[in-house]
């Protein structure tokens, strides 16, 4: 199965050329990203789809992506978000994560391609590394007998998408691929040294105001010379609500396995909102969590922007 991540992996890359440039020219933390056209209209589902199946950990670049949709035709988006998660992770001391995303993303008919770099901010006496979508990693609690701060830009993330959306159906599906790659330093100690893989399916159900979704990843995560990482599934479920074209509520469960047995899985909750400002292009999202389990973060919360290039249908 690793073989056939790297394999996919690869595709991504030659996939998506447009969406690494846009990377390094925006400034996962992890990417964040959304276009004018992501708005839907009465036309359309009368709300975004649900979040991003490329990852349920919650962070500055996936909330961006997810929570926002793309309209159809060529559209292209850039986000910058930021994120702080805080809590014991079941270490029994305190760990703080700052993040910042920039991200970008480009649709082309069925196609979405995306990008996100992050930038991020770890106090920690445990072992933590970016993730896909610049979601922490937590391998080993207590790795150091004092908290160790590490900061720095964290490891890109390319992504490519495709939905079937059969006309009167009532069932829109969007299966995904996604790839981490090494591109931190080593001295920051934000990375594994390893790429990560990610695949992924989202199926979501247009029920008037509301529409409902699930999704589940399976992530392919590259051992370390020190860790054997655990490969593993993610997945999440809610539903989002429209409070008109330009506005809507999110709320979701999250899961994701724990990467290596040191450690509990992710259970967390999550709740957000999002709005485009009057005649404009740019969105405002706003998102909190609250974590179940001791994998999860105790608390986290961030913001994020967006601008949209294109024609809002």
């Amino acid at each position: 199965m690793r073989t056939v991540a790297k394999l996919i992996g690869a595709a991504i890359l030659v996939a998506c050329p447009s969406g690494l440039a846009w990377a390094q020219q925006a400034p996962d933390g992890a990417p964040l990203r959304e276009t004018v056209g992501y708005d839907v209209t009465p036309s359309l589902s009368p709300s975004p789809l649900s979040p991003s199946n490329a990852t349920t950990t919650v962070s500055p670049s996936s909330v961006p992506q997810a929570m926002e949709r793309m309209d159809e035709g060529a559209v292209a988006d850039v986000s910058l978000g930021t994120l702080y998660a805080g809590g014991d992770f079941g270490t029994g001391s305190h760990t703080s994560i700052w993040s910042s995303a920039v991200g970008a993303r480009l649709r082309l008919g069925d196609w979405k391609l995306s990008a996100s770099l992050p930038w991020m901010r770890i106090r920690s006496r445990s072992t933590i590394f970016t993730g896909i979508d610049a979601t922490p990693v937590l391998v080993a609690p207590n790795t150091s007998p004092i908290k160790r701060t590490a900061d720095g830009f964290g490891d890109l993330t390319l992504g490519a998408a495709y939905t079937i959306a059969p006309e009167g159906a009532p069932v829109e599906v969007e299966l995904s691929g996604r790839a981490k790659l090494n591109t931190a330093t080593k001295s920051s100690g934000l990375s594994s040294g390893e790429n990560d893989y990610a695949l992924g399916a989202d199926v979501s159900v247009p029920m008037g105001r509301v529409i409902p979704f699930a999704s589940f990843t399976y992530r392919f995560l590259g051992d370390t010379a020190t860790y054997r990482l655990r490969d593993g599934p993610a997945a999440s479920a809610g539903a989002s609500y429209s409070l008109g074209s330009d506005s809507f509520l999110l709320a979701s469960y999250h899961y994701s396995r724990a990467a290596t047995r040191f450690v509990g899985d992710a259970h967390e909750l999550f709740a957000g909102a999002s709005t485009r400002l009057a005649r404009t292009p740019i969105r405002v999202t706003g998102f909190v969590t609250a974590g179940l389990s001791s994998g999860a973060a105790d608390a986290a919360g961030g913001v994020a922007l967006s601008y949209g290039f294109g024609s809002p249908r």
